[in-house]
């Protein structure tokens, strides 16, 4: 009974490795083409991906020179505007506005004003004057009105003037906070940004190098991989048929391992 059982066992299971072996012989002639293809569209993909990298940060790379260039440029015509010395020639432009100007043009409006009301004063008295017997006063009133109309408009432009130079003053303020300490931290953090980049496109190159080399070699590798697959599978179901026949022989009765011994 142990015999049979032992027998039958040793038939399934080589049988079934057998087959299985058989099996993965066909699967790997078979699949070797079109894993080999997949395999190489995947790579592909990568390569783009990478290679639309790559133009990403070369374009970021001109651009970042092209800050470079800009900042170098402004950075000199300042200098030679303001005597290499920005912060002070900004002080000194809105010292000059909040001191002098302003002033200036606030006492100007002022004296306008002053001007109009005594305009506006003259224009009463002359016409009262025009309205006694006997006293004409030859003074036209249109010219008086003229030149009460031109103190407004005088006084109006005076404080728009006034405006602008306020306007003025708080952006000196906000430029002289802004070139005040040089240009070197910001070329700093750019020339920095660009060796970021300079590295990453190394990398990169260095990536789709690899991608090209695994393409190039990757037809080989899955061949190889094939035949060597085929070749065990073939040597492992030659081996269950050895053991399919050695069941069959113990199923009959006989001792398979009868000529091993001496």
């Amino acid at each position: 009974m142990i015999r049979k059982i032992l027998s039958w066992t040793l038939i399934i299971v080589s049988g079934t490795f057998l087959l299985l072996s058989a099996v993965g012989i066909v699967a790997a002639l078979a699949f070797n083409e079109p894993l080999t293809r997949e395999a190489l569209n995947r790579l592909d993909e990568i390569d783009s991906e990478l290679r639309l990298g790559e133009e990403a940060l070369k374009k970021s790379q001109a651009e970042l020179e092209r800050a470079l260039r800009i900042l170098d440029s402004t950075e000199q015509a300042l200098n030679q505007f303001t005597k290499n010395d920005p912060q002070a020639f900004f002080a000194d432009v809105q010292t000059t506005l909040n001191d002098e100007l302003l002033p200036e043009l606030a006492t100007a409006q002022e004296r306008l004003i002053a001007a109009r009301d005594t305009l506006e004063n003259v224009r009463v008295v002359v016409f009262g004057l025009n309205i006694v017997p006997f006293i004409s006063i030859n003074i036209p009133d249109q010219m008086l009105v003229d030149l009460i109309d031109s103190a407004d408009a005088l006084e109006s432009q005076i404080s728009d003037v006034g405006d602008l130079a306020e306007q003025a003053s708080v952006l000196l303020e906000d430029a002289s906070q802004l070139f005040g300490g040089d240009l070197e931290g910001s070329r700093k953090s750019l020339e920095g940004f660009l060796a970021d980049v300079k590295a990453y496109q190394e990398k990169v190159k260095s990536w789709r190098e690899q991608v090209a080399y695994v393409k190039e070699s990757l037809t080989l590798w899955l061949d190889l991989a094939s035949i060597f697959l085929t070749i065990f599978l073939l040597w492992f179901g030659l081996s269950q048929v050895s053991l399919l026949l050695h069941g069959r022989a113990i199923l009959r009765g006989e001792n398979p391992w009868e000529e091993w011994r001496w």
